[in-house]
């Protein structure tokens, strides 16, 4: 089916066609663009972050080689291995000893203290003036690896053991000269403050089972929150890069592994700060979009109300009009272009209206008429039927017979020669359905019948003698010359909307191409067919229903033939007001 757009509909497509690809690109390129610069924020953390890791890599082992030599130092040596010494040289020896110690501490930019070891001899010699050589301090502490401890006299920091080649195998005591490194927490804290600066990132080293070492100015996300959605990376020897929210932002996580201290550098930097201008313009873009589309749709409004309403109006005046409504009027606007249009609109409907009504009342009275000649031709059927059963029941003598007949007789025109009020109520019509069933039992001791009819429908209106036709066909056309005892019902129901009036017989029934024939008989109009009493009633239940009332024939659950009458429930109810 083909779908008509009004002006304002093919407006607001045409605005929307033009609207989206537009949008579409645009964001297409933002997310992209956006895509880009998380990629070059990427590479440039992990490059930054390596050539600091490479800095400081490098600064350790300068260090190492300015400290690590005193294993071999001459002056160390003799101290070791002289013990012929006296004790002025021996102090002299030592003090020569703390004096490089001292230049070695100094060569680097870290706050550290080196320590030279005699655990044969029970000594220490270290760059600190306050250190006190203590065994169990140096076994617990040995490390031919850079390791982190908590205490290490002058705070927490990084500790190292160098030996000589041959004694690597040896226990801790029974070394004959080892030289300890300790960088303190305090060095790597200003590195990372160093890192910081100038950068909106948050970095700090981490180790499994070790505080984290932070920047002085730490801020953004805690360290734990970032740790937590590390997980497993930062178990691992290896480097890389993961995009979570933190706080409800998004953080670019960066990670990266020193093989010489077997800890990871970690920076958390907040995306917002980079992406934020774009994704703002972005939302600048889509808003200029939006009020750009409002826009449109208000001039398009305008449009609409303006000149597609009246339009829509006037069409619809004219189907109201088509479909009889000829009392519908067009509102009236004032400052309108249509105004005029409209008022000669209204007045010829209301001429339309006086002629129609004029024709309507004449149209009436000629079916009230026809009506009153259908009702009459229906009387004689059964008129006969029960004077040939008074006569038969005289001549044989069955007196009580011949009474009850003509009680009911004189009931039955009682009730059929009310003329003052055709319509009556569903629950007086199927009353007088069992008075003449009643009569008819008294001809056939076999017949049987039941009724159906719920409380709230027994006072919808239906012409007189509606449903007393069907019943007599039933027994006439369907339960004549049956071998058989014959059986009517007669129920009443709401389906749809619909009212529906079911006569069942168990009679002969008919075939499918005989019930064709006899719907398509019923659909002959008035005027060019006077038969069967079916007829009547389809023309008698359309004229008071209107045209959607129907008659439906169909084979019945009790094996012979159904004839329904169908129609509105809103019908019926409106016929009940108007009467």
């Amino acid at each position: 089916m083909r779908i008509q757009l009004n002006i304002f509909q093919k407006m607001l497509l045409l605005l929307l066609a033009l609207l989206t690809p537009v949008m579409a690109l645009y964001y297409y390129s933002n997310h992209k663009s956006i895509g880009v610069i998380q990629e070059e924020l990427i590479k440039s953390n992990l490059n930054r972050m390596e050539l600091f890791m490479a800095q400081m890599d490098a600064s350790i082992e300068k260090f190492e080689l300015v400290s690590a030599p005193m294993l071999v130092d001459t002056n160390v040596l003799e101290y070791l291995y002289n013990l012929s010494l006296s004790d002025y040289t021996m102090m002299k020896t030592r003090l020569l000893i703390q004096e490089k110690l001292s230049l070695a501490s100094v060569s680097g930019n870290w706050r550290n203290d080196v320590t030279v070891y005699f655990p044969q001899r029970g000594e220490g010699i270290s760059s600190s003036p306050s250190y006190e050589y203590d065994r169990e301090e140096f076994v617990s502490r040995f490390s031919l690896g850079w390791s982190y401890s908590e205490n290490l006299g002058m705070g927490s920091g990084f500790t190292r053991t160098y030996v000589t080649a041959g004694d690597q195998s040896a226990r801790p005591g029974d070394q004959d000269v080892a030289v300890r490194i300790n960088l303190y927490k305090w060095s790597f804290e200003n590195l990372l403050d160093a890192y910081k600066s100038g950068h909106s990132g948050n970095p700090f080293f981490y180790k499994a089972g070790h505080a984290v070492i932070a920047s002085r100015s730490a801020d953004g996300p805690a360290t734990d929150d970032v740790v937590a959605e590390l997980g497993d990376r930062v178990r691992s020897r290896t480097s890389g890069y993961l995009i979570r929210s933190l706080e409800d932002k998004p953080y670019l996580i960066t990670y990266y592994y020193s093989n010489l201290l077997d800890w990871h550098l970690v920076d958390a930097v907040p995306l917002d700060q980079i992406v934020g201008p774009i994704k703002q313009q972005r939302v600048l873009f889509g808003a200029a979009l939006v009020i750009l589309l409002l826009t449109g749709i208000a001039a398009a409004s305008a449009l609409y109300w303006n000149v597609q309403r009246p339009i829509f109006h006037l069409v619809r005046g004219v189907q109201r009009i088509k479909r009889g409504d000829y009392a519908y009027r067009l509102p009236k606007k004032a400052n309108n272009e249509f105004a005029f249009l409209m008022q000669n609109f209204n007045e010829m409907s209301a001429q339309i209206q006086d002629l129609i009504e004029n024709v309507l009342q004449s149209r009436i009275h000629a079916r009230d008429a026809t009506l009153k000649q259908l009702q009459a031709q229906i009387h004689p059927h059964f008129l006969y039927n029960c004077l040939g059963f008074i006569i038969n029941m005289t001549k044989m003598g069955q007196n009580r017979a011949v009474i009850d007949m003509a009680h009911h007789l004189a009931d039955y025109y009682r009730y059929t020669t009310r003329m003052d009020n055709q319509g009556v109520s569903l629950g007086e019509e199927l009353a007088f359905v069992r008075l003449h069933l009643e009569i008819l039992r008294l001809r056939s001791d076999s017949l049987t019948y039941g009724i159906e009819l719920p409380e709230e429908l027994a006072d919808v209106r239906v012409p007189r003698l509606l449903i007393q036709p069907l019943v007599e066909n039933a027994l006439v056309h369907g339960l004549e010359n049956v071998d058989y005892p014959g059986r009517v019902e007669i129920r009443v129901c709401v389906r749809e909307g619909r009212v529906r009036v079911e006569v069942d017989d168990n009679g002969k029934g008919l075939k499918a191409e005989e019930i064709d024939r006899l719907l398509a008989e019923l659909r002959v109009p008035a005027g060019e067919y006077a038969g069967c009493g079916l007829w009547n009633v389809n023309q008698r239940l359309q004229g008071h229903f209107g045209a959607d009332a129907r008659i439906a024939v169909s084979p019945s659950r009790l094996g012979g033939l159904s004839v329904k009458l169908i129609w509105g429930l809103e019908t019926a109810t409106i016929r009940e007001e108007s009467e």
